[in-house]
């Protein structure tokens, strides 16, 4: 039996499809599907169930579902995503941003008034997802991002430009902070943040195929026991900040201990651990201590 030609009993075949495949979210997946193809919503999947679904629309969503249940995220299948509600470009260079990851930017939010001239400093741009949804919550500030990847800086200026904050961020192309110093960059900066790769080398290979097929390794792999990138930046952003001024680095769940102590070993002040709402130690956040 075919695949309906109409919404709702569509929807439900897709639904359907994706629960025997056991993906985790058949329910979101499907009604993304539709909503890409066919521009219908929810509300439309209540209100006009029977609306007509054309066979080249119908031939896409398939195509997309084909897609779909061989491991491709769907992020990944249209190129975009969503981050702290706004939409975001993805691609092969950068990093698919998880809904934890916001947890920065909450925080960056606790600490700051949002009408402050603040100058932030995200190291690891990737999609700039960070850096532009901090640009958004705090309007009178300056962004600098740096990524080694010259893909993902151009991928986070397109996102610049979709999100209408291109006129406050710089980006710069190199390695964590030493990129700032290859332009006699000497700003200093209210808060620095950063989701640097942070997974062990030898533990990439069991990450979910969703994972290991689409994100890139760079972003992924922390070198052998996962600390490589906070090692760098701990050594290299002492001098970074302005008085008062804090960082907020997102760690893997089982990195708190050794992520603090690798900050107090460097002289910053731990200032604390955050969860997140899954309670795993999810971001740590330090200032300038006493050297």
């Amino acid at each position: 039996m075919g695949a309906p030609d109409t919404l709702k009993p569509l929807y439900t075949y897709l639904k359907q499809v994706l629960t025997e495949h056991a993906f985790e979210t058949p329910d979101l997946d499907a009604r993304l599907i539709i909503e890409q193809r066919a521009h219908f919503g929810l509300s439309d999947i209540i209100c006009t169930p029977d609306a007509p679904i054309s066979s080249e629309i119908k031939n896409n969503i398939l195509s997309d579902l084909t897609e779909r249940l061989s491991g491709k995220p769907i992020s990944r299948i249209y190129g975009y995503t969503e981050f702290w509600g706004m939409p975001f470009k993805i691609n092969e260079h950068t990093l698919d941003p998880r809904p934890d990851t916001e947890l920065i930017v909450e925080l960056a939010l606790q600490r700051f008034d949002q009408n402050r001239d603040l100058r932030i400093l995200d190291l690891g741009l990737g999609s700039g997802c960070i850096l532009i949804s901090l640009l958004k919550e705090f309007p009178n500030a300056l962004g600098f991002g740096v990524d080694v990847s010259a893909q993902a800086c151009k991928t986070s200026r397109e996102n610049a430009r979709l999100n209408n904050c291109e006129d406050r961020i710089h980006i710069s192309c190199g390695s964590w902070a030493d990129a700032l110093k290859a332009q006699n960059n000497h700003q200093k900066f209210d808060l620095i943040v950063s989701n640097p790769p942070y997974i062990a080398n030898q533990v990439v290979p069991t990450l979910s195929q969703e994972v290991q097929n689409h994100d890139p390794i760079l972003s992924l792999d922390g070198g052998d026991d996962g600390l490589d990138a906070y090692k760098i930046i701990f050594s290299q952003i002492g001098t970074l900040f302005t008085e008062g001024g804090i960082g907020l680095f997102e760690i893997g769940y089982d990195q708190s201990e050794d992520v603090s102590r690798l900050s107090k070993t460097a002289g910053f002040l731990l200032r604390a651990v955050h969860h997140d709402y899954a309670r795993n130690p999810r971001v740590v956040e330090i200032s300038c201590g006493d050297k």
